[in-house]
Order: structure tokens, then C-alpha cells, then sequence
């Protein structure tokens, strides 16, 4: 099942722990076996964590995250590949940056076959973020293509995190939800805890924060 969830400031807006710790909560619910944080900070500088176990159970460690602008987060309910071994917890790297992905891609071998990819773990997720390193095209048109290629007919929801981007997907009803405050967005799989004026986002889109783009 897993859950994600994500942060963009307005303006360098600071990012508010206590409602990040909420959000975390909430989306524990949807993955309780490891959880994992990618994040930008102030000085454009790319952070990331991951560890096994239940966030709630750590939530002191959010605060790594305090002077990030961007972020996104995870917590797994794992399918492929065992929680114990670290690599295979979510965000996963890609391109110089981080993925992290919602959903089963059941046809994850077929696709490393396709296109001749090199994954390092079990987790069938990895596969995203290594279509988005070998496809061509900007990288947002390789994040459509990636999500084109791996969400099939199962539902799917993904953020991934650059120095400086941040892209969400929503496809085949995964729900993805999102806060907006006058500090930025919060994004969460569940509505339940996100701040401000909450919507879902729209199925079957692809979103990029950093610029004002939308495809």
C-alpha cells in the first residue's frame, strides 16, 4: 500500500515540523516496515535519510528536515525486497536526485528487461527512477514518460526531488492529496492532517514545482 507525502515552500517559507510530524503520522497508517526523507535545504544543498521501523517511532529525527524547501517523503509497506536491507526502503536515487513511489508495478522485471536497465535492489519501485535516468528528454518529459511506462493499469502516485524540482504524479486512482498555506504545500496520499486548503490532486497528471509548469 506505502504512503507518501512532500513539502514545497513559498518564497523560502519555513516548513513547519509540527505539521510535518502530523502528516507523517497519518501516513503511517499506509506503511508501517521503514520510512524515508529526501530533502533540499536553504543552501540548494540535497539531504536524504531512510531507516526501518515505524515513523512514528522517530519523529524526533524530522527535525534533520527543518530548513528544507523542498521534500518529499515515504512510508513503506513493503512488497519486493525486505525492509531489513536498507536499499530497498524508499526514496530510491535517480538522476542526481530521489524518487519515491506508491503503488505494485507487477510488471517491473519486464520492464528492467525492455530497456536494459541495472537495478541494485528488490524493490520494484527502483525501476521508476532508473527509467527516468536511461530515457532521453527533459527531465520532465522523461518523468512522463517514466510514469507512462510503470504505472500500467494499477494505481500509482509518485514525487521525485532535484536540486531544483520537484515533480508529483497521480495516476489510475492512487490517492494523492494536496495543502496549500501561505508557507507553501503539503502533500500527502491522505487528506487527513494536511494544513490549509486541501484538494486532490487531478488523476492522470503530472505536476512540477520549482517553475510554474504544469503538463
Amino acid at each position: 500500500m506505502c504512503g507518501i507525502f512532500g513539502f514545497v515552500a513559498k518564497d523560502n517559507g519555513p516548513l513547519n515540523l509540527g505539521v510535518l510530524e502530523r502528516v507523517a503520522r497519518v501516513t503511517q497508517s499506509r506503511g508501517p516496515h521503514s520510512w524515508g526523507l529526501a530533502w533540499v535545504d536553504l543552501q540548494d544543498r540535497m539531504r536524504m535519510y531512510k531507516q526501518t521501523g515505524k515513523i512514528s517511532d522517530a519523529l524526533g529525527l524530522l527535525a534533520m528536515a527543518r530548513d528544507a524547501k523542498m521534500l518529499i517523503g515515504h512510508c513503506r509497506y513493503a512488497t519486493h525486497g525486505a525492509p531489513e536491507n536498507n536499499l530497498n526502503n524508499h526514496p530510491h536515487p535517480s538522476d542526481g536526485g530521489w524518487i519515491v513511489h506508491n503503488g505494485v508495478i507487477g510488471h517491473y522485471r519486464h520492464l528492467i528487461d525492455q530497456h536494459n536497465l541495472h537495478p541494485v535492489t528488490e524493490c520494484d519501485s527502483e525501476v521508476v527512477g532508473l527509467l527516468i535516468e536511461n530515457l532521453r528528454g527533459s527531465r520532465l518529459e522523461r518523468c512522463v514518460q517514466a510514469v507512462s511506462l510503470a504505472r500500467g493499469r494499477s494505481p500509482f502516485a509518485f514525487m521525485g526531488l532535484w536540486a531544483d524540482r520537484l515533480i508529483v504524479a497521480r495516476a489510475n486512482g492512487q490517492p494523492l492529496h494536496c495543502g496549500e498555506t501561505k508557507r507553501g504545500f503539503y502533500f500527502a496520499s491522505l487528506a487527513k492532517g494536511l494544513p490549509g486548503e486541501v484538494a486532490a490532486f487531478c488523476d492522470n497528471e503530472i505536476y512540477e514545482y520549482g517553475e510554474e509548469t504544469h503538463v
